[in-house]
């Protein structure tokens, strides 16, 4: 009998824990999101540091994609804010003796980006956090795979136009998705723009 009694209450707890789970992540909303073209640099203590701040007009260096904007309803949960994005690359392909040529037909590339926030933190009030994330892009990829003559050449990352984004919201311990929400992305050389897909 206090076998059953006790199965009953483990059964008991995690329906409540799923039903809270449930409610807590169908109150994550995603405000005021905009996208912008950046550069991935990382500081000295080797934390990447991907924010709005470092958009500017040389993207030569790893470019990336930038989404900033303000969760709403997190409570005082710790979270991860994930961004995946994919686009088209162009690609610099360099030989030995230093000549370049551009990279013919590269596939489309995939890179993605985290910020977490703390619930705790003086940023996060009412439950809401702004968040400023950005993608993680390879500088150099498969010279073959991405165009250029042979494995003798390296290819290198130029520019991408993104055309999809998901923004990911997860519980930082557990890893369960709260939210989610993707976009689909215009990108020219001086901007990008991405629309909700409903």
């Amino acid at each position: 009998c206090m076998k059953r009694k006790l199965i009953s209450l483990i059964a008991a707890s995690l329906v409540a824990i799923m039903i809270t789970s449930t409610v807590f992540a169908r109150s994550i909303k995603f405000s005021s999101v905009t996208f912008s073209l950046g550069t991935d640099t990382t500081s000295s203590s080797g934390l990447s540091l991907m924010t709005a701040s470092d958009a500017s007009n040389d993207l030569s260096s790893s470019p990336s994609l930038i989404a900033t904007g303000t969760l709403t309803g997190l409570g005082n949960e710790d979270v991860t804010v994930v961004l995946e994005a994919s686009g088209f690359p162009e690609v610099t392909c360099t030989n030995y003796g230093g000549n370049q040529a551009p990279g013919q037909n590269p596939p489309k590339i995939s890179a993605n980006g985290e910020q977490t926030l703390f619930g705790d933190k003086s940023a996060t009030k009412n439950g809401r956090s702004p968040f400023d994330v950005g993608t993680h892009n390879p500088v150099t990829v498969d010279a073959v795979t991405y165009g250029c003559p042979n494995e003798n050449w390296t290819a290198t990352i130029d520019f991408v136009f993104w055309t999809e984004a998901t923004i990911r919201v997860l519980d930082l311990y557990t890893g369960q998705e709260l939210a989610s929400q993707n976009y689909t992305c215009t990108t020219t050389l001086n901007s990008v723009t991405c629309t909700p897909v409903k």
